[in-house]
């Protein structure tokens, strides 16, 4: 039986989604082979070419009417079909030469976004960074040329979104794929080479679902059996009643799509029917089944790595992590340990069902995939990795002498100190990304977050503090939030920034989902469910009246204003009500809360010495220890030289003992207080404790 897992149009360009790359690995793992397929990397090649472009140009000629930036592409026309195949080669990373030529010369046609491109923020070292940056931004405006003109739902890294997003009626969506456009035309002619039995496509965002259903349509029509599942189909679809979907899919796969894939698959096979978390026309398949254990890392067997696109398509220090360069996807912990934020989807496997990674399997599986595709950067894709794996991962990661990049999601939990956050540092731990949503502490009670304002500060500090860049997810609207709270809020933020403790930041407006607490109990959140449409097929974000909150609508476009000033240091000692016009109130919030949090002192140091520097050598009278950044002269008697040496040598990673703070003091020869300003050094110089 011949397995094809597909990624419809369209989700990143940068590096693979990784939805199918997991599937693909737990299918290899019990001897089936599945290919895998990026739709949506296949159609921005196929349409940002000299050749579809001269199509474009071709059909749109004949317009009467048309915007102004595509009377200017026409008349560039010539240029537009000249630049685009070497533009889409430099950003491939095949051709670095063309840089200096898009920074230096009037090489690529102007349009809207290009024209107001700042380059501002890239110093004179980083050509190829600002080069890619224009790329980019060329590629948007001939990605809005085609909106404009032949295919209204196309763009960079989605496609029809608006058919999806929010409550969508499926009458819009059969009406579009009941006809053609150009770039149709083009995602038709990949379909045609999909060549298999069974076709997975996995539908993780509104973006991807009208591109799943062309592709299911058209692998039916075949005869090709086609399953779809992924985080759309998870929240969206949860419980669909639309007989017209089965003319374009066989099966939806709930929560993790391995388990309810296997079952299908021995189903077809001849097996028994066990088949589970699965709905067809005939209806929802909850057979019981053995649990498929998580599978930790994604393996991309034959997607073409290198065909993959480095964009620079925002100047957000976390967003273009997200968008820049390529990562393999891998993960600590299926779900999450906290699942209890009232707004979060808590009710589905995804959140609610915890389950650790096994540590030295998951550091084999970094070890296979470094040297499979030639790359060491890792994206951590859980929910909020835990403390305590990030402690073992990063232990483990050390002694094995592995060198790897990572990032990820977090909680600011009070086990990130400062000594914590250094190891993980040296462990190869970049960025971390983690919710302070509302930034009040009235508000983060009421939603469980689990955190307060200051807790977050003294652990987004401490990442900072060891080199890890922080950005924390903001959110407003919130049920019961005042106008004033949010302008309290935004101080809050200010100050993080002007303290150091963020890098960068995003607010997002409130949402109220299908499957989180404040849907099952609105009552108690203040707010009242506005009923969709009887006509509505997806529907996971519901319209919700918030009679105790304040206008929201009046923060949409001042926070990002405000936010994208304090990410350059701009407006960091600006009143946050001045951004309003005319100013609100001025923020009842102490100009100092977050420089008294972050004044406390650090927690005690952990148990587990780990020495993260180098050797030591003997010096004239006392002992020299190597660090990175430097070196640590300890001096005294032979026998306390010799306790130095054991300590950092069983404390170093890789050595066959550990030692515990407790052993260590306790074989100290001497005064241990008279010590204190040499441990000092040393804490200084990467003895650490966690």
């Amino acid at each position: 039986m011949r397995v094809a897992l597909i990624l419809p149009p369209l989700t990143q360009l940068n590096t693979p989604y990784p939805a199918t790359a997991y599937l693909a690995r737990a299918l290899r793992e019990r001897g089936v082979h599945a290919a895998q397929r990026d739709l949506g990397l296949e159609l921005a090649l196929a349409v940002f070419t000299g050749d579809t472009l001269w199509h474009v140009f071709e059909a749109i000629e004949g317009f009467e009417e048309l915007p102004e930036p595509a009377w200017r592409a026409i008349a560039l026309r010539d240029q537009h079909e000249a630049v685009i195949d070497p533009v889409v080669a430099f950003l491939q990373g095949k051709d670095r030469s063309l840089a200096s030529r898009i920074l230096d010369t009037p090489f690529l046609p102007l349009g809207p976004r290009l024209a107001a491109a700042d380059l501002s923020d890239f110093g004179p070292m980083a050509t190829d960074d600002a080069a890619r940056h224009l790329a980019t931004l060329y590629l948007a405006d001939v990605a809005d040329l085609i909106t404009a003109t032949v295919d209204e739902g196309f763009a960079l890294t989605r496609y029809h979104h608006h058919l999806a997003v929010g409550p969508a009626s499926f009458d819009r969506l059969a009406e579009r794929l009941s006809w053609s456009t150009l770039i149709d035309h083009r995602l038709d002619a990949l379909i045609d080479t999909i060549d298999a039995d069974v076709v997975g496509l996995s539908v993780p965002f509104p973006g991807n679902l009208y591109g799943a259903l062309r592709v299911g349509q058209r692998l039916k029509a075949r005869g090709i059996e086609v399953l779809m599942g992924g985080g759309y189909v998870n929240t969206e679809l949860r419980a669909v009643d639309e007989p017209r979907l089965w003319q374009y899919v066989d099966a939806l796969c709930y929560d993790d799509g391995e388990g309810p894939l296997l079952a299908w698959l021995d189903h077809r096979s001849g097996g028994p029917d066990k088949r589970h978390r699965t709905r067809t026309a005939e209806g929802l398949h909850d057979h019981p089944a053995p649990r498929v254990p998580m599978t930790p890392a994604a393996w991309y067997g034959d997607l073409p790595l290198d065909d993959y696109l480095d964009l620079i398509d925002t100047l957000n220090p976390a967003h273009r992590l997200w968008a820049d360069g390529r990562w393999n996807k891998i993960t600590l912990a299926h779900g999450c340990y906290w699942k209890r934020c009232a707004f979060c989807d808590v009710e589905l496997d995804y959140i609610a069902r915890f389950e650790p990674a096994e540590v030295r399997r998951l550091v084999d599986c970094m070890v296979e995939l470094i040297e499979e595709t030639g790359q060491s950067g890792f994206h951590f894709v859980d929910e909020a990795a835990p403390p305590r794996l990030m402690k073992a991962l990063a232990l483990e990661l050390l002694q094995r002498g592995v060198t790897a990049v990572w990032w990820g999601n977090i909680r600011f939990e009070r086990a990130f100190t400062p000594d914590l956050c250094r190891l993980l540092a040296a462990a190869g731990l970049v960025a971390v990304t983690g919710g302070l949503e509302v930034a009040s502490d009235r508000l983060l009670q009421r939603m469980d977050k689990g955190v307060t304002v200051a807790q977050v500060a003294r652990a987004a500090q401490a990442f900072r503090r060891a080199g890890v860049m922080v950005h924390a997810y903001l959110m407003y609207g919130f049920p019961t939030q005042t106008e004033a709270e949010t302008v309290e809020s935004m101080e809050r933020v200010r100050q993080l920034f002007a303290e150091g403790a963020l890098s960068s930041a995003f607010w997002h407006r409130f949402v109220l989902t299908r499957h989180s607490r404040i849907f099952r109990d609105p009552d108690e959140y203040g707010v009242t469910v506005i009923p969709h449409p009887a006509s509505t097929f997806a529907s996971n974000d519901l319209a919700h009246a918030d009679p105790q909150g304040g206008d929201h609508d009046r923060f949409d476009a001042v926070l990002p204003l405000a936010l994208e000033a304090w990410m350059r240091g701009q407006g960091l000692h600006q009143p946050v009500h001045a951004w309003f016009d005319p100013p609100t109130p001025p923020a009842e919030v102490p100009p100092t809360l977050i420089r008294d949090a972050l004044a406390e002192p650090d927690p005690p140091m952990g148990e587990q010495l780990v020495w993260l520097g180098g050797g030591a050598l003997t010096s004239e009278g006392g002992l020299t220890v190597f660090h990175n950044e430097g070196e640590v002269e300890v001096r005294g008697r032979p026998e306390v030289l010799r306790w130095v040496s054991e300590v950092l040598g069983r404390a170093a990673p890789g050595s066959d003992s550990t030692i515990t703070l407790t052993e260590a003091r306790a074989s100290f020869p001497g005064d241990w207080a008279a010590f204190a300003p040499q441990w000092s050094a040393l804490r200084a110089a990467g003895l650490v404790g966690v």
